[in-house]
């Protein structure tokens, strides 16, 4: 012990007494290991946490891929949805699960608190909470009793988050009444602290049984329809079971509950068959649902590794500056080993000063990640799925910084050790400034340190061109709309108690209200806001066009008001907009854009043709074609035009939210204050929600692409300075070490312009070998990216060209002021230089 404590006071005089080295070596290993640290942060709470529920690892979630008939409503995968009669036949006594739960998603406008306001909400099953463990924090949970039949359980169970937040941790409101979507409900309990729901960016606040669904969410009432998919499943299976056993003991009584639907279902007879071979699949549920999850997975594991990349750059720069200061140390050296101290005890001390920087720079890469953190949660959108995420570190972060930092020690300060303590003491002793053959070893061990280091920022100024080039696309992408001078706001009077008819009436005395406001040129409504990610689609039949057999007509869609076209900037091809007049007692109509024309109508005039949801034999068209559109974008950017079909917003026969869209000619932020005001005056218990402009939400939508480029252009010029500051260690060491050889070149006659390029000729050897390997795997980059990539592929010249730029500019930076001195150097002080 005696031993260990006299290292380390040696290794921190050691340190003292070379400040510049300290500091550099910290500063560089703080930007590499805090830049891992941030993003390891994210991964961990997006892929790696564990949901905080009893015995997470039991969990599965259920999927049913094949064919199916109805409605499906989903957050993209549309396999993992089911009806509440199939999770019904799904619960009752599954030989492989000890239960079963279902939840929904579903948006609350919440009053009783003083106003009206938003809130998320989960529709559940009742043995929800019992199925994952979760215990009260105050009163109960939900249980069996609370499903029983249609509106019969007005109970409700708050979240710890959202009873802190709303009520202050009161324990009195327990079996006090909230009003929530018009529908008193009892509030029965809170649920345990830490439980967020079963999906990383759906934080619920209050959980409501599933047979509450009419009085909570009364768009459509599928809970007595076997066609309409809307639930979630997530099973707990019994102990000792693995996730192909419990497949294997579940598919026979999935296969009874398939056939005992088919009655029900009106399918040809290939699809019947097909949907007779349906198959349960589970998927490991310690994580909850994976929307999230297999969204932002490919980003961070990017990420991951460019952070990952940039830390090795940071620990090649260690290892060059440990070798360096080895250099200077070898008569210290030699004198050591001369009076008989072992090699490994000054391996030893030289691993225990690199292990001391590894932790300093861990310290302060970690106070670093911090930041990086609470600076990148700042610019998430508060209604972002990323918006849920902590910004704070936790002992898995610090345990992850830690190790990198001891990893790194071990790693990039042994060869260094190494060489050294590899002195030979005849020669060392004899040699008095004399460059030594061990130094020339040296100076080539840390050109090939540079050398890596440059292809290694070749890769990531490769990798930020390529999401660079990926954004500058997207943001140029023609999206069909003209989004300049439009606001959005978002209104659902069902949750406020109103009925289909009372919604329609609202939304159109809410649009003659903001019309009249002064500086606004039209305004319409859709019940699908543009580019959130959200669309609805459906089979259909088509007066005059028989598809293949055994294939269906699917049409994406959506419900608009009058002007929406107009407002949207959106071009009419041919017959008319929708009317004030196309109501729900008038006759049927719609309008389909030019891809839904060209796929369906070719050679023929869609205008006058009649259209029909649904498809079989007792499908009768019934709704007219009364206008052509041109094709534009919808769910996103990325997406590609789709057959569309609009219908008339008053011809809806389901009650919901709907976005409306005010085109204005002044500033669309000041118009929003003015749109809140109509809308409070027409009914302050509706409240106003996502008010923004059309612009805001095209950005908002390619947040994602924005955070990645910004942190790969980030991570790019990091690689950049710490390559900079490598080329330039080593020039600035090769100059030191040849001062001599300069002098007498001067002293001969060579010019400034000789001695310069004598000391650019190293950077530029390095920068070409690096230059070449980093190309070449900079290639083998966009290949794994390219599918993160909009429009944009692995084989970009202008990407590469870039890159190459970029470094030579890096390289000339560096090896400018070493040149500068090197051709400066007084040929009589050179001379007597030792």
């Amino acid at each position: 012990m005696g031993t260990v404590l006299q290292e380390i006071r040696f290794a921190l005089r050691v340190l003292a007494k070379n400040p510049g080295l300290t500091f550099i070596a910290i500063l560089t290993l703080a930007l590499g290991i805090g830049a891992n640290t941030a993003i390891f942060s994210l991964t961990d709470q997006v892929l790696l946490r564990d949901l905080p529920v009893k015995d997470p690892a039991q969990l599965v979630i259920l999927r049913s891929p094949g064919p199916h008939r109805g409605h499906t409503w989903s957050d993209g995968d549309d396999a993992a949805s089911f009806s509440y009669l199939q999770y019904q036949d799904i619960r009752r006594n599954p030989p492989a699960f000890s239960g079963v739960l279902a939840r929904f998603e579903t948006t609350l406008s919440v009053a009783g608190l003083g106003e009206t306001e938003r809130a998320r909400g989960e529709l559940v099953s009742g043995n929800y909470f019992d199925v994952l463990g979760v215990r009260p924090a105050l009163g109960r949970t939900l249980t069996m009793a609370d499903e029983t039949s249609p509106g019969a359980n007005p109970v409700a169970v708050l979240s710890y988050g959202y009873w802190m937040r709303k009520f202050a941790g009161d324990s009195s409101i327990l079996n006090k009444s909230l009003t929530v979507n018009g529908t008193p409900l009892t509030i029965v309990g809170v649920s345990q602290q830490g439980f967020t729901g079963v999906q990383i960016g759906q934080l619920p606040d209050v959980f409501i049984p599933l047979t509450m669904k009419p009085q909570i969410a009364p768009e459509f009432d599928s809970l007595a329809d076997r066609t309409d998919r809307w639930l979630s499943l997530i099973a707990r299976m019994n102990a000792g079971l693995t996730i192909p056993r419990a497949e294997a003991e579940m598919q026979p009584y999935f296969s009874a509950i398939v056939a005992n639907e088919l009655p029900f279902l009106k399918l040809s007879d290939k699809t019947a068959k097909e949907y007779a071979d349906k198959k349960l699949l589970l998927q490991p549920g310690e994580h909850g649902r994976m929307t999230m999850q297999n969204q932002f997975r490919a980003p961070l594991l990017s990420l991951m590794a460019m952070v990952g990349v940039v830390l090795l750059i940071a620990c090649a720069n260690l290892a060059s500056l440990l070798v360096a200061h080895g250099e200077t140390r070898q008569r210290d050296v030699a004198v050591r080993l001369a009076l008989g101290a072992g090699r490994g005890r000054l391996v030893r001390q030289f691993l225990t000063e690199a292990l001391l920087l590894a932790i300093g720079g861990g310290a302060a890469g970690l106070a670093a990640g911090a930041w990086m953190l609470r600076a990148l949660a700042g610019t998430i959108p508060a209604d972002a799925s990323l918006a849920s995420l902590n910004s704070g570190l936790n002992w898995r972060v610090a345990l992850f910084a830690g190790g990198a930092s001891v990893l790194t020690a071990i790693l990039f300060g042994l060869a260094p050790a190494l060489r050294a303590t590899r002195a030979n003491i005849e020669t060392t002793l004899r040699d008095q400034g004399a460059t030594t053959s061990a130094s020339r070893s040296s100076a080539r061990f840390r050109k090939w340190l540079v050398a890596s280091q440059v292809a290694l920022t070749v890769v990531l100024l490769a990798g930020a061109g390529f999401f660079v080039e990926s954004l500058l696309n997207l943001r140029s992408a023609k999206l069909g709309v003209q989004s300049d001078r439009v606001v959005q706001f978002a209104v659902d009077p069902g949750e406020s108690g109103y009925t289909l008819e009372q919604t329609h009436s609202y939304v159109a005395r809410l649009s003659e209200r903001i019309a009249a406001l002064p500086g606004v040129s039209s305004v319409s409504a859709a019940r699908i806001p543009l580019f959130e990610d959200d669309d609805s689609s459906g089979n259909v039949t088509i007066e005059g066009y028989q598809p293949p057999p055994d294939v269906e007509v699917e049409l994406y869609r959506n419900q608009v008001a009058p002007d929406y076209f107009s407002t949207m900037g959106i071009p009419l091809i041919a017959g008319r907009e929708f009317r004030l007049s196309d109501t729900a007692t008038s006759p049927k109509v719609a309008i389909i854009n030019q891809e839904t024309a060209r796929l369906y109508f070719a050679g023929r005039n869609p205008v006058g043709l009649r259209i029909a949801r649904g498809s079989g034999n007792d499908v009768h068209p019934d709704i007219e074609i009364v206008g052509v559109v041109a094709n534009s974008k919808d769910v996103d950017i990325r997406t590609g035009v789709r057959p569309f079909i609009y219908t008339p917003y008053a011809q809806d026969t389901r009650a919901g939210g709907v976005t409306l869209y005010v085109k204005t000619q002044k500033n669309p932020a000041s118009m929003i204050a003015a749109m809140k005001q109509a809308a409070a005056a027409l009914d302050s218990n509706v409240p106003v929600f996502d008010a923004k402009s059309l612009d805001a939400q095209i950005q908002e939508s390619v947040y994602t692409d924005w955070l990645l480029t910004f942190f790969a252009v980030s991570l790019a010029g990091l690689a950049a300075l710490l390559a900079a500051i490598g080329l330039y260690g080593v020039l600035a060491f090769l100059v030191a070490g040849r001062t001599r050889e300069i002098g007498i070149r001067i002293a001969l006659g060579a010019t400034q312009g000789n001695v310069s390029w004598l000391v650019l000729r190293e950077i530029a050897v390095m920068c070409a070998v690096g230059l070449g390997a980093g190309l070449a795997a900079a290639y083998v980059a966009g290949r794994l990216i390219e599918s993160q990539l909009y429009e944009v592929t692995a084989a970009s010249p202008g990407v590469y060209v870039a890159a190459g730029l970029a470094l030579l500019c890096v390289a000339w930076l560096a090896g400018w002021l070493p040149a500068r001195r090197a051709a400066a150097v007084d040929p009589m002080v050179a001379l007597r230089y030792e």
